[in-house]
């Protein structure tokens, strides 16, 4: 149920959803041109002197901390909340008489009153062992 929750948050919040994809291609970029030592030329000028790789990684490091806070925060606490209050909702609409039903059956069984009273004993013979 809170899988279905998220999801159904996640897709009445496009822009999130679109922020996160930009963040997702922005870090696979970046990856990209680390692993395979992608020079990055524009008009003849390489940026990756002006925006060295550490540079560019704690830009990134910023962007998804302000995606993370500023475009998932709220709609992750409206997916929390709504989740919590389907559960309440439907802890509050459940049978008090079969809730007491189940509460005395499991209290019989968790003090043993379906098991047998009887004190009987198991004999175990030992054959002695050479």
């Amino acid at each position: 149920m809170a899988l279905g929750t998220v999801l159904v948050v996640a897709l009445m919040h496009p822009g999130m959803l679109f922020y996160v994809g930009i963040t997702w291609g922005l870090w696979w970029l970046h990856l990209v041109v680390l692993r395979e030592d992608i020079k990055l030329v524009v008009m003849e000028k390489d940026l990756n002197e002006i925006m060295s790789p550490n540079r560019r990684s704690w830009v990134l490091y910023v962007w998804t901390f302000y995606v993370a806070v500023a475009k998932c925060l709220h709609p992750s606490l409206k997916g929390l909340a709504i989740s919590g209050a389907l559960v309440l909702f439907h802890a509050i609409m459940r049978n008090p008489a079969k809730l007491a039903s189940d509460m005395v059956r499991s209290k019989s069984i968790a003090s043993g009153a379906g098991d047998s009273d009887d004190d009987s004993k198991v004999m175990v013979q030992h054959s002695d062992a050479v």
